[in-house]
């Protein structure tokens, strides 16, 4: 999951087009920002300090990169003209240039710190092997017998960048502008990790689709989990992917990949800036769709879903991207804005379907997408599976028409049949559960490995359900169906369909879930130590009761059986506080939601749920491996105690004191137990290593000989 942070100011430029780009710099948390063609600042983005400057007299002709082999700083004067330095020379006027006889586009700085040189013509090499061969260069540019990769005179680079496979490689890429057609082209090529040479000649992919109307927004090379692939927008609103054939030619009918999107968050009628800003994410900088504005968006390539959103006032047509550590700067008019963003491993229910599809009347049916390639992948898997693992186990005798040979791989529709039931039956644990609220024909299948029987089926009322199916079969993520469903459940007073809905779901906004404990605040307190009867208790769990072998202790599962028909398990309020949350995000919702008396009453259940041990909270499906009541309860009693923290301490009321005081002796009691254990555990760890004490003196008796006589 992406997040992007609030935004804020670097420093003010004077020009997107002469503003000649950011580095990484030797301290962390530090960018080297060459800001026109005569300064260059160092800076900390955590406070917008200053850390080091240079004025120089001469012109820079690209961004100052740290070339970390030689601690020194480089740039390049003129095209032609190289300095270095190091961080504490003060005037770098004073340092002698080396003349380098191709003229230089860019410089960079790899992920292993060493610094490659990018000449105008396409070709590069390390900053080690520029300097070496500086002779060598100058008599190849005398006999003009190198041939260019690009031709200067009517092509222009843009976008260059270097990427780092898996092995260790490093893999340049850039476009190619032809100003006369405006037609795009990328060309890419591994380096010798030796010198950050190629290879051979750049591999070339034009970027062009049939169609008059049909042009190129934007494009850049993504570092994706399945290798580097080229990405591209169109102004038909879609975007496409295509895979980079490293170490061979790509197939011409390939074109320019596959279709993986359509845009519906930006406009695609204006320019847009896009890069890539780490593994499978891409970054947009577009014109907002009702173009009253600017947004900055994610894109997940791998799931192929947009996140993160920021929005602008304003927009404007030429942008730049450049990405430092965790953070995104973006120059654009003239402000340097820096865009800090988290990128964390989620579930993935919460990552698909972030961005809203199609409306449901547009909708394309999914058997129409893809049809024939679905049904023989589907197709391969089973015969795989089946033929390879289950068959075995059967013996397969020939029909009695045939003539008595039974071909190998060819079996009747009973005995194929016969096995992939037998698999389905053995690999998913498929629970057939009746409800009242489906036909009479009809039975609902769970395919969970824990199914959750306390509530009956997750199955709402029948317009909630259709709601909830259509909203997931829209790719709506499971907290944008809980935002639009819960509230009208609670308006509805559907007590029972709003707890199963937040055991359906497992990522619920923090904003949700304070609402629905409030609902579940104002309602009638339930009686404590309930157990629902045998009938409502049949009635709620369907057919899922399987009776209990009879045992040689008939009783000895009476205290598992009491616990699971608990009150505790039933009641909307402890459905509630089961729901997985952040702590830090949920505080000011709390405080807003509840009020000071509210929080009290909660407190007191959240008590009663620590002490009295048959009262816990239930685990969800989604949780059950890692589900701890105890901590659960814990984690709510400091919410409430930071999220009310002013109106406890100031309360005079004699209740509240008393209140605190009994969780004060809680969690003594607790920390008695800890230490407990905290002396317990050298003992333990010397019985496993079966070490004797050193101690001659027992800690329990002591034997003392005495003569009488």
């Amino acid at each position: 999951m992406a997040k992007l942070l609030a935004y804020y100011n670097l420093c003010p430029i004077n020009n997107v087009e002469d503003f000649l780009g950011l580095s990484r710099d030797v301290d962390p948390g530090c960018v080297i920002n060459t800001l026109g063609r005569n300064i260059v600042l160092v800076v900390k983005l955590s406070n917008q300090r200053q850390i080091r400057s240079w004025t120089v007299l001469d012109r820079l002709s690209s961004k100052v990169v740290y070339d970390f082999e030689s601690e020194r700083y480089v740039g390049v004067f003129g095209g032609r003209y190289i300095r270095c330095w190091n961080q504490h020379q003060t005037d770098i006027n004073t340092v002698k240039k080396v003349k380098l006889y191709q003229p230089v586009l860019d410089l960079f700085t790899l992920q292993n710190g060493r610094t490659l040189v990018l000449y105008t013509d396409g070709s590069c090499e390390s900053l080690e092997s520029a300097l070496e061969s500086r002779k060598h260069n100058k008599s190849i540019s005398n006999d003009g017998e190198a041939v260019p990769h690009v031709d200067a005179n009517t092509h222009t680079i843009r976008d260059a960048q270097v990427l780092v496979l898996d092995n260790g490689t490093p893999l340049l890429t850039y476009f190619v502008r032809k100003e006369e057609d405006g037609s795009v082209e990328l060309n890419y090529a591994l380096l010798n990790p030796v010198d950050l040479k190629m290879y051979k000649t750049p591999e070339k992919i034009g970027l062009q689709r049939i169609g008059e109307d049909i042009k190129l927004v934007s494009s850049c090379v993504v570092d994706g989990s399945d290798g580097p692939s080229l990405m591209s927008v169109w102004s038909d609103s879609r975007i496409f992917n295509l895979l980079l054939s490293l170490g061979q030619s790509p197939k011409r009918e390939e074109g320019v990949g596959n279709f993986i999107e359509m845009v519906q968050t930006f406009n695609v009628k204006q320019p847009l800036s896009m890069t890539s800003i780490g593994k499978d994410y891409v970054a947009f900088y577009a014109n907002n769709k009702n173009q009253d504005g600017a947004i900055l968006v994610l894109f997940n390539v791998q799931f192929k879903v947009f996140q993160a959103k920021q929005y602008f006032k304003v927009y404007f047509v030429s942008s730049r991207f450049w990405v430092a550590e965790s953070n995104i700067l973006l120059a654009f008019g003239q402000m340097l804005a820096v865009v800090p963003f988290k990128i964390s491993k989620k579930q993935l229910s919460d990552m698909v379907g972030s961005q809203h599809t199609f409306d449901l009347k547009h909708t394309i049916d999914d058997e129409s997408i893809n049809e024939e390639c679905e049904f023989l992948d589907t197709y391969s898997m089973h015969e795989t599976f089946v033929f390879g693992t289950k068959l075995k186990e059967f013996n397969f005798k020939a029909d009695d028409d045939s003539d008595g040979t039974n071909q190998r791989g060819r079996y009747s529709e009973h005995e194929y049949g016969e096995a992939l039931r037998s698999a389905y039956r053995e690999t998913l644990p498929v629970n057939v559960i009746e409800c009242p609220s489906l036909p009479p024909d009809m039975v609902q299948i769970k395919l969970f490995n824990n199914a959750d029987f306390t509530l009956g089926p997750l199955i709402l009322d029948e317009k909630f359900e259709i709601v909830l199916e259509e909203l997931e079969r829209s790719g709506y993520s499971e907290m944008e169906i809980c935002d639009r469903i819960v509230p009208l459940l609670v308006q509805a007073n559907l007590t029972t369909d709003l707890a199963k809905c937040l055991k359906r779901y497992s990522i619920i906004s923090e904003r949700t879930i304070a609402k629905a404990l409030k609902y579940a605040m104002s309602l009638p307190v339930p009686e404590r130590n309930a157990v629902p009867s045998d009938d409502e208790d049949a009635k709620d769990q369907g057919s899922n009761i399987t009776p209990t072998a009879e045992t040689e202790l008939p009783n000895q599962d009476i205290v598992v059986e009491a616990h699971e028909k608990h009150q505790s398990h039933f009641d909307l309020l402890n459905v509630v506080l089961s729901c997985s949350f952040n702590r830090k995000a949920m505080i000011p919702h709390i405080r807003r939601e509840l009020d000071f008396p509210v929080v009290t009453v909660l407190l007191d259940h959240l008590e009663y749920l620590l002490v009295d041990p048959m009262a816990t909270l239930s685990e969800t499906l989604h949780n059950v491996e890692n589900f701890d009541s105890d901590d659960q309860v814990v984690q709510w009693i400091m919410i409430l105690l930071d999220s009310h923290y002013q109106q406890f301490i100031l309360s005079t009321e004699g209740t509240v004191r008393e209140q605190l005081q009994r969780m004060l002796d809680i969690v003594d009691r607790h920390i008695g137990l800890l230490n407990q254990l905290q002396t317990l555990s050298p003992t333990l760890h010397q019985a496993i290593q079966r070490k004797t004490q050193q101690s001659t003196t027992s800690q329990w008796y002591n034997v003392e000989t005495v003569t009488l006589y």
